[in-house]
């Protein structure tokens, strides 16, 4: 099986495709309890992507540089407090006109199940970086509310929705090297394999 959608804007609540196509993918290998475990999964990652274009949007429309440290740091302050806390919807139609999207793959092998989540932007250099801590220390913790006590980054979320998709790979008893985020290109690739092995393996569904 393989599924493809793309958004400029995603509301979980309202779009269950996603939920349903891993549903299937699952099912044929009689693992679909599993199914909400790897949907929370796929949402973050999916959630992360947008958020990342949002944010250019908004460096756009005030003027700074995504890509310069101080603006950088400033912006992301005033996005979270302006953008994160009530005016998602606003910037859809500017999401659409400039094709600012992200796209979700889900297919499944004889290994696993495949998930690549795709935003047509690159990273810049402060978020990679933030990206790559957040992957090394959350293998440290087991409980995802520990990690926020502990490590939450005030300017932005994106560290907890990596966190959390460690900790899912990890009950899942899936190798944290099959989770990636890259650049590629003109955009930005997370890709995750879940091994149909470890998901036998596990205790948590």
């Amino acid at each position: 099986m393989n599924y493809t959608f793309r958004y400029h804007l995603w509301d979980p609540e309202e779009n269950n495709e996603i939920y349903d196509a891993i549903h299937s993918i699952l099912k044929q290998k009689k693992l679909e309890s599993f199914t909400s475990t790897i949907f929370t999964l796929s949402k973050d990652l999916l959630l992360n992507g947008i958020k990342a274009n949002l944010k250019r949007l908004f460096f756009q429309e005030i003027k700074a540089d995504i890509s310069h440290p101080s603006d950088y740091e400033l912006g992301v302050r005033m996005y979270k407090s302006k953008v994160l806390h009530g005016r998602l919807p606003d910037y859809k139609e500017a999401a659409i006109q400039k094709n600012f999207y992200v796209e979700i793959n889900l297919y499944d092998n004889d290994v696993g199940i495949f998930i690549s989540v795709k935003n047509n932007q690159t990273m810049v250099n402060n978020e990679m970086n933030k990206i790559r801590s957040s992957i090394l220390h959350s293998q440290n913790y087991n409980d995802i509310m520990e990690y926020y006590l502990e490590r939450a980054d005030d300017s932005e979320g994106e560290g907890i929705g990596i966190a959390l998709v460690v900790l899912l790979l990890k009950s899942m008893n899936s190798r944290l090297e099959n989770f990636q985020i890259r650049n590629h290109e003109d955009s930005t690739i997370a890709s995750v394999e879940i091994s149909w092995e470890g998901l036998k393996s596990s205790t948590w569904q």
